[in-house]
């Protein structure tokens, strides 16, 4: 089936990106009528991008064939959170704790496996919303100039949250917006609540802009001669025409480690090592120019932590898990989900469930498990909680397969498995991907990624 982009309504694409851009803004869409927005405008472009296929006034880029694995993965994921929420399910599937509140309140409950069908329903209603910027994104970046557009949107939306956390963080007022800080005083939170996420933000832009930075290395060595000449086209190029990605890399940089987030720092870190072995396995790099901007980034990490990092390297430097609580939760969320088993307690219902579970020895106020891959097998069930890792993992795989096949445009895989290593390994130890703003991103990233794994001249696939 050919592709028939003149047919394409590109305000889709452009609705969706702005949207992503935005999302940050409002303390990074976590409160229920921001996210409820997103997923609002979500739906309203999916419903048009799908009325005009199914009227014949626009081809779809790519068919199901493409991503069939991570679609059923996520299609039965939805199903088993749709099951969870329904009290038509067998009554011996349900919580025990559904007993117990008909026995306290008397009369009728409406019983189900998860703990608060409102909350999973709510949280499927999000993980679709991801889905449909995921498969918008997808759709509309086969070409490399949207793609660019769609990454240059990331860094430039992110120098934009970064600047504006570093004059906040400069001045000393300690507000986000509007609003007075309660938490995270001294640390740098951009539009965020929490470091955590915002580093991760951050992180995300960082990795888009080294990999674009990349990209204009690569093209300005494409044109031969000596060591000296290409020391000038790069030098031209990437100062002349890329100064405002250094900028952004720059800029980026200084408010991760501002941010002292030990997490965010280090998963950055092993997304720009994942970026440099990308970028060394295609067949368009040679690998000593993957080293040798390894070790400029190298360069700049060190001079990011010479200019703020201090707060950050004495957090690095005593951690200790002797006094963290983090593992003392991990321990009994495992106990949780071997009592739970492989029904769950219900997407979103960490809280309810983790409450009979918590000692008296973890004080903290833990609304979420601090490790995303515990939280998803005590809410879903580990089955259903490994069909959503398959998803991440599907795209780590075809990110490789485009790094090996691509030699045009392979930045872009490279790109979005740094992504997915820097949001995976981030998922261990805390929460981002829960916070809108985050997997928003991260889900156009892996859309463009994901396009680019194939080359444009190839024909969609058939439904």
């Amino acid at each position: 089936m050919a592709i028939a982009m003149r047919r394409e309504a590109p305000s889709l694409y452009w609705t969706i990106l702005v949207l992503v851009v935005l999302l940050p803004l409002p303390l990074g869409a976590v409160y229920q009528w921001s996210w409820g927005l997103m997923a609002l405008v979500v739906g309203v472009v999916l419903a048009i991008w799908s009325a005009r296929v199914a009227l014949g006034r626009q081809d779809p880029a790519f068919g199901l064939r493409s991503l069939w694995p991570m679609a059923l993965a996520f299609g039965l994921v939805a199903v088993w959170i749709i099951v969870q929420s329904l009290s038509m399910t067998p009554s011996a599937w349900h919580h025990p704790l559904w007993d117990a509140a008909l026995e306290a309140l008397g009369g009728e409950t409406r019983a189900a496996i998860s703990l608060n069908p409102y909350e999973s329903l709510s949280g499927l209603v999000r993980l679709l919303a991801y889905g449909g910027i995921f498969w918008i994104a997808w759709q509309y970046c086969r070409r490399a100039q949207r793609a660019r557009q769609a990454i240059l949107a990331v860094v430039y939306g992110g120098l934009a949250y970064a600047l504006y956390g570093l004059v906040v963080y400069l001045s000393g007022t300690e507000t986000i917006l509007i609003f007075r800080k309660v938490a995270y005083l001294g640390d740098l939170t951009s539009t965020f609540v929490n470091r955590n996420s915002y580093a991760t933000y951050a992180g995300l832009g960082l990795v888009c802009a080294s990999g674009l930075v990349f990209a204009l290395i690569t093209q300005a060595l494409e044109g031969g001669g000596d060591a000296r000449e290409r020391l000038i086209r790069v030098v031209d190029l990437v100062v002349g025409r890329g100064w405002p990605l250094l900028l952004a890399w720059i800029v980026l940089l200084v408010a991760l480690v501002l941010s002292h987030s030990r997490a965010g720092f280090l998963s950055t870190l092993l997304g720009l090592l994942a970026l440099l072995a990308g970028a060394g396995l295609t067949r368009a790099v040679d690998r000593r120019l993957a080293l040798l901007f390894g070790g400029l980034c190298a360069t700049g990490l060190i001079w990011g932590l010479s200019v703020g990092g201090d707060a950050l390297l004495e957090r690095l430097l005593q951690t200790s898990l002797a006094v963290e609580e983090r593992p003392l939760v991990y321990e009994r969320t495992l106990v949780a989900i071997r009592d739970t088993g492989a029904l769950g307690t219900g997407f979103g219902t960490f809280e309810e469930a983790f409450r009979f579970y918590r000692t008296p020895d973890i004080r903290g106020n833990f609304n979420m498990a601090h490790n995303t891959y515990l939280e998803n097998a005590l809410e879903l069930g580990p089955p259903a909680a490994i069909g959503l890792i398959g998803v991440l993992a599907g795209f780590t795989v075809l990110c490789v397969y485009g790094i090996r096949q691509r030699r045009r445009d392979a930045v872009y895989p490279c790109i979005g498995f740094a992504a997915t290593v820097l949001v995976a390994a981030h998922s261990a130890i805390d929460f981002s991907l829960q916070i809108p703003a985050v997997t928003g991103t991260y889900m156009l990233i892996m859309g463009v990624a994901c396009a680019q794994c194939w080359s444009s001249r190839r024909p969609a696939d058939s439904w």
